[in-house]
């Protein structure tokens, strides 16, 4: 397994590593932006810093996978929303020459795109220690500077071995889309490790609730889930022990990384950095779904342009899980279900759903026939009501009727109680869809088909 695991490791190391002219453009980009911000920061008359953070001011960054993370430090101590909005308003003005566009996660911020470099630029408060900070984003300038302080020039390429792994199997990135392990995550998953083998061997074995602590805080388990909640994996930052490093985890990002794991010890292969997907035809994507029985049924939604991806994603996950329950509600099992969005304008909800559909009618027991009040009660409700058959008495003594359902398939479902599921502030229109509806899109769309393929073919291309 060592020289297998060795190989592998050294393969996708010379894949993955950034060239010396890839870093410096990204590095001479930022020189560029910060030039175009420093006249518009010298007018608000703050102490101020314009500082390069994330994975290239750490030297984790991969090949073809540069961004860069440009915080605007401020030492303002009046800082709230709307003075955040009025600057990101005047950097906008400073960067118009990039084209950018307004988001918001816990405030807003620009991005643009730049000779195919994605550039984000944060405004934050200049904290001089960790006890200052006043929002998130305030905290990663002592992020950057403890991983730079812990990581040896090995352990860098060990974080890139790492985070390619991550995105191979899909679960890199703290944001909602993904609710994965974030970059810092990955890097503390190291320095804690010491190795990527070491990282792939601890994870194998982790077990929810996992800690995972650089500072030995507590010895008992129970210690930290009092005082963190109970979560997947429970990693307290060291910069910021009040906070868990890890809790944009999900269960399902974390048993998908513990398998993987495990699977890639037993069989290291270049599979799980590069999966690789032949995607069938449309008639592959219907027949595997008809040979099972099962329905494929959805919504085609839009939504307003501009939308922060982190909102969207939020949206569209409450929206999934409102509808998951709207069909267990009435007697339908969800087999499997998933979201794709374009994060422009368009997404789709979909259900894999049994049984296609259900009988007319549905036996509804009442009480015995000897509990007085009960059987008052049931028979006015019942007797005289139209669609309903009986009521009659059953061998064991209850009363029983049968009852028209009000929706015999998903799809029916999902039309009827639509603006009960649908309940999200941005989307602006939905289509109700089944799995021929999607023909068109699977063919028009790479990026869309090779999501539809994986929905339906479910196992994970790296699971050998």
């Amino acid at each position: 397994m060592k020289n297998g695991f060795k190989a592998v490791c050294d393969e996708v190391l010379n894949n993955i590593l950034p060239s010396p002219e890839e870093t410096e453009e990204a590095l001479k980009l930022f020189r560029t932006v910060s030039s175009y911000l420093e006249p518009a920061l010298k007018e608000l008359h703050y102490p101020y810093r314009i500082s390069l953070e994330g994975s290239i001011s750490k030297d984790t960054h991969l090949r073809d996978d540069t961004d860069l993370d440009v915080f605007v430090l401020i030492r303002y101590e009046g800082m709230d929303r709307n003075w955040l909005e009025a600057l990101v308003d005047t950097m906008y003005e400073a960067l118009r020459k990039f084209k950018p566009k307004k988001f918001y996660a816990s405030h807003p911020y620009l991005r643009f795109r730049e000779g195919g470099i994605e550039v984000d630029v944060v405004p934050a408060y200049m904290a001089y220690n960790v006890g200052e900070v006043k929002t998130a984003v305030d905290r990663t300038p002592f992020h950057t500077e403890f991983v730079r302080s812990k990581l040896t020039k090995d352990m860098l390429n060990d974080v890139r071995l790492l985070k390619k792994f991550f995105k191979g199997i899909e679960v890199y990135g703290s944001e909602i889309k993904t609710e994965g392990f974030s970059g810092y995550l990955t890097e503390l998953t190291i320095i804690y490790y010491g190795s990527f083998l070491n990282a792939i061997k601890g994870i194998a074995n982790w077990k929810p609730p996992q800690v995972i602590d650089l500072l030995d805080i507590y010895e008992d388990v129970r210690d930290y889930l009092r005082f963190y909640g109970w979560k997947p994996l429970i990693f307290p930052d060291p910069v910021d022990p009040r906070r868990n490093a890890a809790a944009a985890l999900s269960l399902k990002s974390l048993f998908t990384a513990i398998l993987a794991s495990k699977s890639f010890l037993e069989n290291p292969s270049t599979n799980y950095f590069y999966p690789k997907v032949e995607v069938g035809p449309w008639n592959y994507i219907e027949s595997s779904v008809r040979s099972r029985g099962t329905a494929v049924v959805g919504y085609l939604v839009t939504y307003e342009e501009g939308t922060s991806p982190d909102v969207i994603w939020g949206e569209l996950k409450k929206c999934l899980r409102l509808g998951q329950r709207t069909l267990n509600q009435f007697k339908f099992e969800v087999v499997d279900s998933g979201i794709w969005c374009d994060e422009v304008s368009k997404a789709l909800l979909i259900y894999e759903v049994v049984p296609q559909e259900l009988p007319p009618y549905t036996l509804h027991l009442g009480p015995k026939v000897f509990r007085t009040e009960d059987v008052g009660k049931f028979l006015s409700k019942y007797l005289k009501v139209e669609g309903v058959v009986g009521p009659w008495i059953t061998g064991s003594g209850e009363l029983v009727v049968m009852k028209a359902r009000r929706y015999l398939t998903p799809h029916d479902v999902l039309l009827g109680e639509a603006r009960y599921i649908l309940h999200a502030k941005h989307l602006t229109d939905y289509r109700v869809v089944r799995l021929s509806d999607l023909n068109k899109m699977y063919s028009s769309s790479e990026d869309f088909g090779l999501w539809l393929y994986k929905f339906v073919i479910k196992r994970p291309v790296w699971l050998k």
